[in-house]
């Protein structure tokens, strides 16, 4: 009866691994304790009344596990499908998602693959966008937080710090334009001191406030005219001085990238 079981068990866990399986929106799934209290049945090994070692519980909700238990709660690896089309297949500990294991979303085609904690998304993992985007990195409590890697189905990439799901610390973004950023960064915007390469070669280097230039910053044109001073909302706005690639220079004050008068 164990073998028979085992091998049942092996194929099903084997042909939902290697099928084709939508996955789900990110953070939209939670872990719904199993309660064992609330009706169904169980096909598997018994030990002193209790489920201990490979089975089968199938809840009347819907809900069903295949896998290990021990003493009556789930442990050890096992499959769990929620009615919705939520799946999980990893490890358990004491009834809850601990260790490694993979998540798939139904609802928006999701997967995340990685490390788990007291149920949720906690330590090194890869969530895979149904639309080809991925992140790659640090969570704490089912949010990125730490260091990460985010590709864009676009080409898009960023390298850096997380917090509260959002590009927050230092960090690269390489943009599918060919510009590149590094620098600093608070809730998903440039914010504070960073570097910014034009694809074309220019390169601004000085102070952000929400992704523009702002406030003391170098600007360096491929040429090798160079200003130096004050910006505002991208543009030169402010005091500066404007040395060109022939020597000449200009200092004084600018209104949207151009030069209005001397000091």
């Amino acid at each position: 009866m164990k073998k028979t079981l085992a091998t049942i068990l092996t194929l099903i866990i084997l042909a939902w691994i290697i099928s084709p399986s939508p996955v789900h929106a990110e953070g939209s799934i939670y872990w719904r304790a199993p309660e064992f209290t609330n009706g169904g049945h169980y096909i598997g090994d018994i030990k002193n009344g209790k489920m201990h070692g490979q089975g089968v519980y199938e809840w009347d909700n819907g809900d069903r596990f295949e896998g290990f238990f021990a003493k009556g709660i789930i442990n050890g690896f096992g499959v769990y499908i929620w009615k919705d089309g939520d799946k999980y297949i990893g490890e358990f500990v004491n009834g809850v998602r601990e260790g490694n294991g993979t998540a798939v979303y139904s609802r928006k085609n999701n997967k995340y693959v990685g490390e788990w904690t007291n149920g949720k998304r906690n330590g090194h993992g890869r969530l895979e966008w149904a639309n080809g985007d991925t992140y790659e990195g640090d969570w704490v409590n089912d949010v990125r937080t730490g260091h990460g890697i985010y590709t864009s189905s676009t080409g898009e990439k960023y390298t850096g710090e997380y917090k509260n799901n959002k590009r927050n610390g230092i960090g690269t973004y390489v943009m599918s334009n060919g510009d590149v950023y590094t620098g600093e960064w608070i809730d998903g915007e440039r914010n504070g001191y960073g570097k910014y390469v034009f694809a074309n070669g220019n390169v601004y280097e000085g102070y952000f406030v929400n992704s523009k230039f702002e406030g003391e910053g170098t600007y360096y044109w491929t040429s090798g005219s160079i200003y130096k001073g004050e910006f505002s909302n991208d543009m030169r706005n402010g005091k500066g001085i404007y040395t060109s690639n022939t020597g000449k220079q200009y200092t004084g004050n600018w209104q949207n990238n151009s030069f209005v008068g001397e000091l």
